[in-house]
């Protein structure tokens, strides 16, 4: 294994970079998204070539994914063998859709699994679009955003939570001599009483403050103090930690069970619902970097955000079982393909 493949296994919590076994579970959990590009595949490739372990881990790894996937695909693939066959010659949607259905069951199965073999060791857990509110010993209240996990230790003598992975935000009851320290891998927080929310993304941190005063350090750098809405964005091996003016009430809207977007664009605005979203979200819009939308996200009604995509923006929006296809509306395809036609008939 390359240094590239190595640095990708240690960033993923609770893996052992050295275990064939749960180098299997990462490559299977990896390549059935759909997302491998090029470069991913030649690593993948290289792994498996470069023990007979891996082979044998990896087979293993399959036949426990298609296990796993039966159940699931016995939940969609009614729904989508019921759709209306197409005409043509490719067989039609009927049997394009139970080969979805299969492909949903086994990226789903992947998702199940995973998700167990990241929590189970953790004190507080949530999956993808799930959120929670924990009432902390000390009177503190932490929410925990979609498919996050933390570890507390808050008692009479200390007040600790460590983030292990996604996002959580934390109102703190104040004690005098008595910091409540957030531990979130490359950035530690410290405070007394104040309202701040903390987000691992990738290696980096970001911490994002409300209320009150928060000091942040990791890095490698000097501890800098955060105040409300700034917030400060922690990177291993960074020169200096630069704090930033935030819109805290936007960025930690979340916690309120709502999204805020302000003129961003749309691919942006859907790579963030997917992490509330446990369907697949397919986008084959090539302008969506391009669109922009301003908007509230109410996350217990995405689908009815979906709908009002379609009707506000040239997209078209279809839901088919565990999908959401998102892509270019009819018309702008014809236009963009007719062009003179669509000119010479508005003249």
């Amino acid at each position: 294994m390359n240094n590239s493949d190595e640095k990708w296994m240690d960033s993923e919590p609770g893996m052992d970079p050295d275990s064939p076994k749960d180098q299997a579970l990462l490559w299977v959990s990896r390549l059935a998204t759909g997302e491998a590009d090029a470069d991913m595949l030649a690593r993948f490739e290289r792994w498996r070539d470069s023990d007979p372990r891996n082979e044998k881990a990896l087979n293993q790894a399959r036949q426990l994914w298609l296990l796993i996937g039966e159940p699931l695909e016995a939940q969609y693939a009614p729904t989508m063998a019921s759709l209306p066959a197409r005409r043509g010659g490719d067989g039609g949607l009927r049997r394009r859709g139970r080969w979805l259905a299969m492909a949903a069951a086994l990226v789903m199965a992947c998702g199940l699994w995973m998700q167990w073999l990241l929590d189970w060791r953790h004190d507080q857990t949530t999956a993808t679009g799930q959120q929670r509110i924990v009432a902390l010993a000390d009177g503190s209240t932490m929410w925990l955003n979609t498919a996050s996990a933390a570890d507390v230790q808050v008692d009479a003598r200390q007040r600790h939570v460590r983030l292990v992975r996604g996002e959580a935000y934390f109102d703190v009851a104040h004690a005098a001599g008595l910091p409540f320290t957030v531990d979130a891998g490359a950035g530690q927080i410290r405070v007394l009483g104040t309202a701040f929310g903390v987000r691992r993304d990738g290696g980096d941190v970001v911490v994002t403050v409300q209320r009150g005063r928060v000091q942040v350090s990791g890095g490698g750098t000097p501890a800098v103090v955060v105040t409300p809405d700034q917030a400060v964005r922690v990177h291993e091996g960074d020169r200096a930690k630069p704090v930033q003016q935030a819109d805290a009430e936007r960025a930690l809207a979340w916690h309120t069970g709502r999204l805020m977007f302000e003129n961003r664009p749309v691919a942006e605005v859907l790579g963030e619902l997917k992490r509330y979203d446990r369907r697949i979200v397919i986008v084959s819009y090539p302008d969506s970097e391009r669109l922009r939308v301003s908007s509230i996200v109410d996350l217990a009604r995405i689908d009815e955000w979906y709908d009002t995509l379609g009707q506000s923006l040239p997209v078209q929006v279809r839901r088919i079982g565990p999908f959401v296809w998102i892509r270019q509306s009819p018309e702008v395809q014809r236009t963009a393909a007719h062009p003179t036609d669509s000119a010479s008939s508005s003249g």
